[in-house]
């Protein structure tokens, strides 16, 4: 079953974009590494979502908090450990 990644409110997953990646981080591992898990959606937002993870990490929201937020923000089809994978693999590719 695809699971489909849907825009997140910004402001709901803490301090949002600023500072967003490092110049290791990288993309296509993270985009790939949805996409072979069967997360679907834009491209785009994936980021968004992704860097967004990194920026929470490097402020120091705690991992359920941000969680959470993707849980609650993402279509239905996006379990908790859905939320907790997409949450891993921003760790791994882009932070």
């Amino acid at each position: 079953m695809k699971k489909m990644v849907l825009p997140i409110v910004a402001a709901t997953i803490a301090v949002g974009l600023a500072g967003a990646g490092t110049a290791h981080a990288d993309q296509d591992s993270y985009l790939s590494d949805l996409a072979d898990n069967d997360f679907t959606g834009s491209t785009d937002i994936a980021l968004q979502m992704g860097y967004t993870i990194c920026t929470d990490v490097k402020h120091g929201v705690p991992e359920a908090t941000t969680v959470t937020a993707i849980y609650e923000n993402t279509a239905d089809s996006v379990t908790e450990d859905d939320a907790v994978y997409i949450y891993e693999a921003a760790l791994i590719h882009l932070c």
